[in-house]
């Protein structure tokens, strides 16, 4: 059997011209023998992590639709090209980290199934109504995007993917989705191969607030995370917020919030505007 190293080396370099037995490799065959196994983390590409895919605006501000825009990421040799309807941390963020997580043992590009249930269940909402249709909404979101990242320092080959490629239902009898069999595109390979991933332990995650979740991104996808000027860390959220005042409150409770949960020893935002993080 290939070691789990050499194995990721293997997908890493092929990512910049991926052959067609690549397709079947697993997330978790790609995962450090010291997190392999376990069930309480959920992995999201740096890429991602440390861009402005997911949001993390006011509730009651309508979803944008965006057509090939360029997000914002705290990397300049970084570019992320969206299309479709803004994703936000509040909801579809982890659940696509949770949907992530059913289909890790999986080869990438084949088929796997949960229940609206259990999602619901997993990423910490009540079991009723309305958050079965909130997952349901999520899920469509997320099959309804086209994402192109380009890393010139990481890999050469792009394509466009979405995050969840395609997914087939089991509906009630008012024609509701109950059981989800979903499709996760191969090339997503390229955004986890050479450890380009960070791991979050998941109860902790998912339960933190839209703007908290987007700092631990930024401060757990960094072994020791550089100061964050303000500013960036708000286009790193989407936030539309104006006023300098609410945003810094905003931020010193999301620097509480990440704290308290022990995701970093100590956070807090300085005199001339930076977030400061300074992890165990």
């Amino acid at each position: 059997m290939i070691g789990i190293e050499k194995l990721q080396r293997h997908a890493y370099l092929n990512s910049k011209g991926i052959k067609p037995s690549e397709k079947q490799f697993q997330l978790d065959l790609l995962f450090p023998e010291t997190i392999g196994e376990r069930e309480d983390l959920r992995h999201i590409p740096n890429d991602y992590a440390r861009s402005s895919i997911f949001t993390a605006r006011n509730k009651r501000e309508p979803r944008k639709t965006l057509m090939h825009e360029k997000l914002f990421h705290y990397n300049e040799h970084v570019s992320i090209l969206y299309t479709g309807i803004e994703l936000r941390a509040e909801d579809d963020e982890i659940v696509w980290l949770q949907i992530l997580n059913y289909g890790q043992r999986v080869p990438l590009g084949e088929p796997f199934e949960f229940s609206v249930r259990d999602l619901v269940s997993d990423v910490g909402w009540h079991k009723n109504g309305r958050y079965y249709d909130k997952a349901r909404e999520c899920i469509s979101r997320l099959k309804a995007n086209e994402v192109m990242a380009l890393n010139t320092k990481a890999y050469g080959k792009s394509g466009a993917i979405s995050l969840i490629q395609n997914y087939s239902a089991v509906n009630d009898a008012e024609g509701k989705p109950t059981q989800y069999r979903v499709w996760i595109d191969p090339n997503l390979i390229v955004l986890f191969a050479g450890n380009t991933f960070t791991s979050h332990s998941w109860e902790v995650y998912r339960d933190l607030s839209p703007v908290a979740r987007r700092l631990a991104d930024y401060i757990e996808s960094h072994k020791h995370p550089y100061p964050l000027a303000l500013e960036k860390f708000r286009k790193m959220c989407g936030s539309t917020d104006s006023s300098a005042t609410s945003w810094r409150q905003t931020v010193r409770r999301a620097c509480a919030e990440v704290q308290e949960a022990k995701i970093a020893a100590a956070a807090h935002l300085s005199k001339d505007d930076l977030i400061c993080c300074a992890c165990e």
